[in-house]
C-alpha cells in the first residue's frame, strides 16, 4: 500500500506538468490577432454587459463586453471580450446587439511601464467599438450579472458612507476592482509595499477565513472547513471571479485543508498547476507571480525567519510572516518595479493589521441593514489613519530604493542564495561553513553587480517616450545626469506616473536635472505637476507664454508642486551643461510672451558625437524667422503635422533622422502625409512612436543609432 500510494503520488504531478506543458505549447493566439483582419471594419456584436465595468461620463457610455456571436461578412469564431462606447445609456446587466467599427487598444510601449498589451491578452481584450450604435437590448439578466450587481450596490453604499477617496479604497479591497483609486493613492501604497492590498488580496480572504471559522465554532471541524470553502466561493462570485480573486481563494484552501507544511506545499503546487492548465497566460502576470510566491515564502521561509527574529517580541510572529512573505518576492518586484521598499516591513506589521481590520468592518457594515453606516464610517476613519500614516512612511529618507533593471542572472543568484539559506532539506548536505562561503560569495556577486549598474559609462542616448498623443523626452548623459523635455499628457491616466517614472526607476534614476517644458499644452505638460511631486528635479524652465484662462490654471498646478526646485522663465541663448561633453542650449525663445503653440521653447541638445533639436509645437509662421545650424536629429514639430517642419525649415537643419511623436490612430491624423514626403525629398529617415513604441537615440563613436521598444526588451 505504501509503494502504490508512493506511486500515486508521483504519477499525478507528472500527468499534470504533462498537461501544463502542452497547454503552454498550444497557447492560442491573442484575442487582438484573432480580431487583427478586422480592424477599421464595420462589425455587429451581440454580448453581455459586464455591469462592474459600466461607466456614463460626457453623454457616452463605456463597458466591457464578453462577446456572445461577431459577425463582419460572415459570423466570426470569437468568444473573448471587447471594449465599447456608446453615444446615450449602456444597460447595467442584459444582453446587447451593437454595430460600429473595431479599432486596435491603446498600450503605451516603454521600458519599465505598464505592459498593456499582456494584460489585454490576460482579460482576452481583442480590441474596441468606439462610438457604436445600439440595436438592440435583451433585458434578461444572467446569473453571474446578478453577483455583479450586488457588488455595485454594495460598493455604492460603501462610498455614500464611507465617503469617495475612503469608500473607493475599502470597496476596492472587499468587493474587488481598484479602479476608481485615484494615481496618489496607489502610488502610496505602492511605495509602502502594500500594492496586493488594493484588491481582494490573500491576506484579507485569509483573515475573512478565520472570521468564519471563529463564527463557526459549533459545528465539527470538517463540516466547518467544507461550509468556509462555499461561503468563500459564495463571496469570489460577489467579487466578480477576477483572477486576483480566484487565486486568493485557491490559496486559502490550501491553507485551510492543508496539514503539515509539506502537504500545503504540494497542495500549493497542485492548485498552481491547474490554474495554470485553465489559463497558462498567467503564468506570464504578475499578480500570479506574486500571490503565490508570498504564500509558497509562508510555508517554505517562514520557519528560518522564525529562527532569525527572537519570537519573544511582542511582534516577533507578526515580523517574522511579512519577512518571509517579503523574502519570496523581492526579486519578482525589483524586476517589474526597480526598486525596493524598506519600509515595507514596517508598514505590514503596522499598518495592515488596521487596514484589515477596517476592510472587515467595511464587509460587515455593507452586508447589515441596520448600523451598517456606522460601521462603515468607523472603517472610513481608520482607512484615513492608515493613509496619514503611510504619508509618514514614504517620506523617511530611503524609505525607498531604486535598483533599475538587473540581469536575470541576479534572479537565479538570490534565489539559489535564500534556499541555501532557509536550510532546505535537500540542501543539507553541505556543512555550516560550506554554507556561510556560498552566501558570501553570492552577496559579493549581487553586491558587485550592482555596484557596477549604478557606476557604469554609457553613450549619450536620447529617449523619446509614448505618451500617446503628446510629446515627452529624457536624456541620459554618460555621467549619468538626466534632463527630461516635456511630460506628455492624456485625460484619463498620468503619464507621469504610469510611464516617466516607471522608465527611470527602469534607468536607476530618481531625480532629474532638469525639467524644460516647452509651452502650456495639456499634451505636452499635463504630467508636469505629477511628475514634481513624485520626482525631484532640481531646475524646471518654464515656457515665455501669455496665458489663457486655461494654461494660467494649468502654470498655477504645476507651481504648487515646485518646492525646493528652482524654477523661471527662460530666454533664448541660456545654456545648461549636462556632461562635459553634452550641452543644452535654448536656440530660440519669443523675446514677447505669446499664446499657444508659438510660444514654444526651441532646445537643442549639443555633443561632439551629435545634436538634437526639440522644437515643441513651433508651426511654419515661426520657422520663418529663423536661423539654424544642421542637426543631426529633428524632433517634428506639432506630432508631425504639415503646419510644422515647413521646407525652408528643413533645409537649414537637414537632419539625418527624425522623431515623431504622436498616439496612435489619432484623431488629427498625425503625422501628415504633407510632412512626411517634405522629410523624404531631404532623405531624412523617419520613426515614429505610434509604430516603435518608445525610441532611444545612442550617440556614440560610431555614429548614431536607433533602437525602438521591441529592441529595448
Amino acid at each position: 500500500m505504501l509503494q502504490k500510494t508512493r506511486y500515486l503520488r508521483l504519477f499525478l504531478p507528472f500527468m499534470l506538468l504533462c498537461i501544463l506543458f502542452f497547454r503552454l505549447l498550444t497557447v492560442p493566439p491573442s484575442t487582438e490577432q484573432q480580431l487583427a483582419s478586422c480592424f477599421g471594419r464595420q462589425l455587429v456584436v451581440q454580448g453581455a454587459v459586464e455591469p462592474l465595468s459600466v461607466r456614463r461620463l460626457d453623454g457616452f457610455s463605456s463597458a466591457i463586453l464578453r462577446c456572445q456571436k461577431v459577425y463582419s461578412d460572415t459570423e466570426l469564431a470569437y468568444s473573448g471580450r471587447l471594449r465599447v462606447s456608446v453615444k446615450g445609456e449602456l444597460p447595467q446587466a442584459g444582453c446587447v446587439v451593437l454595430k460600429g467599427t473595431l479599432e486596435q487598444l491603446d498600450s503605451l510601449r516603454n521600458p519599465g511601464g505598464f505592459d498593456a498589451a499582456g494584460y489585454n491578452r490576460v482579460q482576452e481584450l481583442g480590441g474596441r467599438l468606439r462610438k457604436a450604435q445600439l440595436l438592440k437590448i435583451e433585458p434578461q439578466v444572467l446569473w453571474w450579472q446578478r453577483f455583479a450587481l450586488w457588488n455595485k450596490k454594495l460598493s455604492e453604499r460603501i462610498e455614500a458612507a464611507a465617503g469617495a477617496e475612503y469608500g473607493a479604497l475599502l470597496s476596492g479591497m472587499v468587493l474587488g476592482g481598484s479602479g476608481r483609486l485615484d494615481e496618489e493613492t496607489r502610488e502610496l501604497f505602492t511605495d509602502n509595499g502594500l500594492a496586493h492590498l488594493l484588491s481582494v488580496s490573500g491576506t484579507h480572504i485569509v483573515l475573512l477565513t478565520g472570521l468564519l471559522l471563529a463564527l463557526l465554532q459549533w459545528v465539527p471541524l470538517p463540516w466547518r472547513k467544507v461550509i468556509v470553502i462555499i461561503l468563500l466561493a459564495a463571496y469570489a462570485l460577489l467579487c466578480g471571479l477576477r483572477p486576483p480573486v480566484r487565486r486568493a481563494l485557491a490559496m486559502s484552501s490550501v491553507l485551510l485543508l492543508g496539514g503539515s507544511g509539506a502537504e500545503r506545499g504540494r497542495l500549493l503546487c497542485l492548485v498552481a498547476s491547474l490554474l495554470l492548465c485553465l489559463q497558462p497566460l498567467w503564468l506570464d502576470d504578475i499578480g500570479f507571480q506574486l500571490s503565490f510566491g508570498a504564500a509558497a515564502g509562508l510555508l517554505w521561509l517562514l520557519p528560518a525567519c522564525q529562527r532569525l527574529l527572537p519570537q519573544a517580541l511582542p511582534i516577533g510572529e507578526a515580523a517574522a510572516v511579512s519577512l518571509a512573505a517579503q523574502l519570496a518576492v523581492l526579486p519578482l518586484e525589483v524586476y517589474y518595479f526597480h526598486q525596493i521598499s524598506l519600509i515595507a516591513l514596517v508598514s505590514n506589521i503596522v499598518l495592515v493589521p488596521v487596514l484589515e481590520i477596517a476592510a472587515q468592518m467595511a464587509l460587515v457594515g455593507a452586508l447589515l441593514p441596520a448600523c451598517g453606516d456606522y460601521l462603515l464610517q468607523l472603517a472610513a476613519w481608520l482607512a484615513a489613519h492608515v493613509l496619514t500614516q503611510a504619508h509618514f512612511f514614504v517620506e523617511l529618507p530611503y524609505s525607498t530604493v531604486v535598483i533599475g533593471k538587473l540581469p536575470a542572472y541576479c534572479l537565479v543568484l538570490y534565489y539559489a542564495a535564500l534556499f541555501v539559506w532557509a536550510d532546505f532539506p535537500w540542501l543539507q548536505f553541505w556543512s555550516n561553513r560550506e554554507r556561510r562561503c556560498i552566501l558570501l560569495l553570492h552577496a559579493l556577486l549581487l553586491a558587485g553587480t550592482l555596484a557596477y549598474q549604478q557606476c557604469r559609462t554609457l553613450p549619450l542616448a536620447c529617449y523619446f517616450l509614448d505618451v500617446g498623443q503628446g510629446d515627452c523626452a529624457v536624456i541620459v548623459t554618460p555621467s549619468q545626469r538626466v534632463a527630461i523635455i516635456d511630460t506628455g499628457g492624456l485625460k484619463n491616466i498620468s503619464t507621469a506616473t504610469r510611464v516617466i517614472t516607471p522608465f527611470l526607476r527602469y534607468l536607476g534614476k530618481r531625480e532629474a536635472d532638469i525639467l524644460l517644458l516647452s509651452h502650456y499644452d495639456f499634451d505636452h505638460v499635463g504630467a508636469a505637476a505629477d511628475l514634481l511631486r513624485q520626482l525631484r528635479v532640481k531646475k524646471l524652465l518654464l515656457p515665455n507664454e501669455a496665458l489663457t484662462e486655461e494654461s494660467q490654471r494649468v502654470q498655477q498646478e504645476i507651481l504648487a508642486q515646485v518646492g525646493r526646485t528652482q524654477a523661471h522663465v527662460v530666454q533664448s541663448g541660456e545654456r545648461y551643461a549636462l556632461d562635459v561633453a553634452a550641452e543644452l542650449v535654448l536656440v530660440d525663445v519669443p523675446q514677447q510672451a505669446v499664446p499657444g503653440n508659438e510660444a514654444s521653447t526651441l532646445a537643442a541638445l549639443h555633443s561632439a558625437q551629435g545634436s538634437v533639436l526639440f522644437t515643441g509645437d513651433m508651426g511654419e509662421e515661426r520657422e520663418r524667422g529663423l536661423q539654424l545650424q544642421q542637426y543631426t536629429v529633428l524632433k517634428a514639430g506639432h506630432h508631425g503635422s504639415h503646419y510644422s517642419s515647413s521646407m525652408e525649415f528643413l533645409d537649414q537643419v537637414q537632419p539625418k533622422l527624425t522623431v515623431i511623436s504622436c498616439g496612435r490612430g489619432n484623431r488629427y491624423g498625425h503625422p501628415h502625409q504633407e510632412t512626411l514626403e517634405r522629410l523624404q525629398a531631404i532623405g531624412s529617415n523617419v520613426v515614429r512612436t505610434d509604430e516603435l513604441g518608445c525610441i532611444k537615440v545612442v550617440f556614440d563613436a560610431e555614429g548614431i543609432k536607433c533602437y525602438g521598444y521591441a529592441d529595448l526588451q
